[in-house]
C-alpha cells in the first residue's frame, strides 16, 4: 500500500506547505484591512456559513457514524469517528460558552 509514498517528501512538503499558508494568509489580512475587506457585513456573512457548515458536519459525521457501525461494527473507525464527534461538539460547547460571555 505504501510502495510509492515517499515520507521524507512527505515529512519536508507538509510543513513548506503550512508556512505557505500562513503566510499568505497573513499578507492576504495586511491587504483586507487596509481595503476594508473585513467589515460588519463581511463578518455577519461568514458567521452564517460557519453556521450552516457546522450543521451540515454534524450531519455527515451522524450519517456516516451509522454507516460505519452498520458495516464494520465497533472497530478502530468507529472509535475514531466517535472521537471526532466529541471533539465536534466540545468545540461548539466551548464556542457557545465564550459567544454567551461576550453578548
Amino acid at each position: 500500500m505504501y510502495e510509492k509514498f515517499d515520507l521524507l517528501s512527505f515529512l519536508i512538503g507538509l510543513p513548506l506547505a503550512i508556512v505557505i499558508m500562513v503566510i499568505v494568509f497573513i499578507i492576504n489580512r495586511k491587504i483586507g484591512k487596509k481595503k476594508r475587506w473585513f467589515d460588519e457585513r463581511y463578518n455577519r456573512i461568514h458567521e452564517k456559513a460557519r453556521s450552516y457548515s457546522w450543521v451540515a458536519t454534524t450531519v455527515a459525521i451522524l450519517i456516516v457514524w451509522m454507516i460505519v457501525i452498520i458495516m464494520e461494527g465497533p472497530g478502530l473507525t468507529f472509535f475514531l469517528l466517535t472521537g471526532l464527534w466529541l471533539v465536534h461538539m466540545i468545540s461548539y460547547s466551548i464556542g457557545a460558552i465564550i459567544a454567551n460571555q461576550d453578548n
